[in-house]
């Protein structure tokens, strides 16, 4: 056996507060072990006691069956331990070579002034990413970098100090198919290359492709521990969301009436949405939709193909280039005012940024957008604005210590339920949301999902746009690709397998 890297029986608690209950879970060089879990399992906890970020309050560290002591990240650098976090941590006015190599590292220099050799400085990087297979120049400055690029660079720059275990916290959580795939390759020679590689991820795809065991937590507990041969998404799904994951697979095989069959052909339901003459790209061709009331309509491409820059549009972030019919009433959006009062309710990927406002209260976000229905005159009144957050806190099941709570205490899960809530309360009969289950776990992706069918299902109409291919199969009745701006097919969900989209994202970018 291998040199291992071993949390064991860690216990940590906030107060009386238990986050973690005997925990265990074992990095081994060559290897790469995948930790998941809903958020709130303690993922988090684990991940910053085994870098030195936290101290834990019983158990210990152990490397090579000898116990250690992290009082600090640095700590952990020292013994070998590379940590890589899911948000990007980069200079954008530095070049490569100072973001991986100056940030932290001592600098090559000479003469007698002690100069920064920059020439020796890019051949040092150049030369670890060459051993990374990362094709990049040096002296690029980041912000001219792609996300999977940036990614690349962050990996890289946690492999100056030769890592003997590394810890990948979600890396391909912002990442399209297509990027997420040269990170999980890269991750794969890591491993083949002797390092012992941690892999935090919610896409259980990923998780399936390149681990070699898997480590459940679920409330603080250490759920299982398999061979990832010995398992399949489908049990891990079960493992990580218990009765959510259940319930999800339950209503996607037609035991919900909320999950009723894609429309046959000649479906006579009204558009509640209709688009005509729409350009996303100047040279491209128009973009004609319907979304059907009572339907789910997912887009999806690769990164840049047009989704993303058509919802925005929807949403009134960007003007919209084109006709929208909303319950047969053409109407030009131009501004997110005059979406919502079209009916549309605009969901962003970016929740935190271009969503929540993070230190107001769960009842006040959900009421931003709609607070003329929740006050008189210029006065707020209270009282509604929290009577329509324990409404929709007791409907969308949002887990909360209090509607006065600020939201960025909730989990991704619950942040993006506010939002949805946010949404509906403003009256929208047309829900517009792109990524929905960004940087959610399983089970509130399950959730999430049954919420946007049922809103379907009451007379509703949803259009998404998501990268995550098990998602559009999942959730949604009808598909359509875009590439470069234009819809280059549209099909129903029952003509379409995961290969078939796949087939289909590939030939849309060749």
């Amino acid at each position: 056996m291998s040199e291992q890297f071993a949390a064991e029986h860690v216990v940590h608690a906030y107060g009386a507060n238990v986050v973690l209950h005997d925990v265990g879970f074992t990095l081994e060089r060559g290897r790469v072990a995948a930790l998941i879990g809903e958020n709130g399992s303690g993922k988090s906890t684990l991940l910053k006691i085994m870098t030195g970020a936290l101290t834990p309050t019983g158990g210990q560290l152990s490397i090579a069956g000898r116990s250690v002591v992290f009082a600090n990240p640095g700590d952990a650098q020292r013994a070998g331990i590379a940590v890589v976090h899911q948000d990007y941590n980069l200079i954008d006015d530095l070049s490569i070579a100072e973001n991986v190599y100056a940030l932290g590292h001592p600098l090559p220099r000479r003469g007698p002034l002690r100069r920064v050799d920059r020439r020796r400085l890019h051949a040092l990087v150049d030369g670890l990413l060459g051993e990374l297979g990362i094709t990049l120049a040096p002296g690029r400055l980041v912000r001219t970098l792609d996300a999977v690029e940036r990614k690349f660079v962050e990996i890289a720059r946690a492999m100056v100090v030769r890592p003997r275990f590394l810890i990948l916290d979600e890396p391909t959580a912002s990442l399209e198919p297509a990027a997420a795939a040269r990170v999980l390759t890269l991750i794969e020679q890591l491993r083949d290359g002797g390092a012992g590689v941690a892999l935090v991820s919610h896409r259980l795809d990923e998780v399936t492709r390149v681990s070699d065991e898997v480590t459940v937590l679920r409330d603080g507990r250490r759920l299982a521990a398999v061979a990832t041969a010995a398992t399949d998404r489908r049990e891990l799904a079960r493992l990580v969301g218990g009765a959510h994951a259940e319930r999800a697979r339950v209503a996607r095989a037609g035991a919900s009436p909320a999950t009723a069959a894609p429309p046959p052909a000649g479906d006579t339901r009204p558009p509640a949405l209709r688009l005509r003459d729409v350009r996303i790209a100047a040279a491209g061709a128009p973009i004609e939709l319907d979304v059907r009331v009572g339907e789910v309509v997912g887009l999806t491409g690769l990164l840049g193909s047009g989704a993303a820059r058509l919802l925005a549009m929807l949403g009134g972030a960007t003007p919209l280039d084109g006709v929208a019919e909303l319950g047969g009433a053409a109407t030009r959006i131009r501004t997110p005012i005059e979406a919502q009062r079209a009916g549309i309710g605009f969901i962003a990927e970016d929740r935190k940024g271009a969503g929540l406002v993070p230190d107001q209260s769960v009842a006040e976000n959900i009421a931003l957008a709609s607070l003329q229905r929740t006050s008189r005159g210029p006065w707020l009144r209270r009282r509604a604005i929290d009577e329509q957050a324990r409404r929709f806190r007791d409907e969308f099941d949002i887990r909360l210590p209090s509607i006065h709570a600020p939201v960025r205490s909730l989990s991704g899960g619950n942040q993006q339920k506010v939002l949805l809530a946010r949404a509906l309360a403003t009256g929208a009969r047309v829900l517009v949301i792109d990524e929905p289950t960004h940087g959610v776990d399983v089970g509130g992706k399950a959730q999430i999902h049954t919420l946007l069918r049922d809103f379907a299902a009451r007379g509703g109409a949803v259009l998404i746009a998501s990268t995550d291919i098990d998602e559009i199969l999942d959730l949604c009745d009808r598909v359509g690709v875009l590439r470069h701006g234009e819809l280059v097919a549209l099909r129903p969900v029952g003509e379409l397998s995961r290969v078939d989209l796949t087939v289909l994202g590939a030939e849309a970018a060749a």
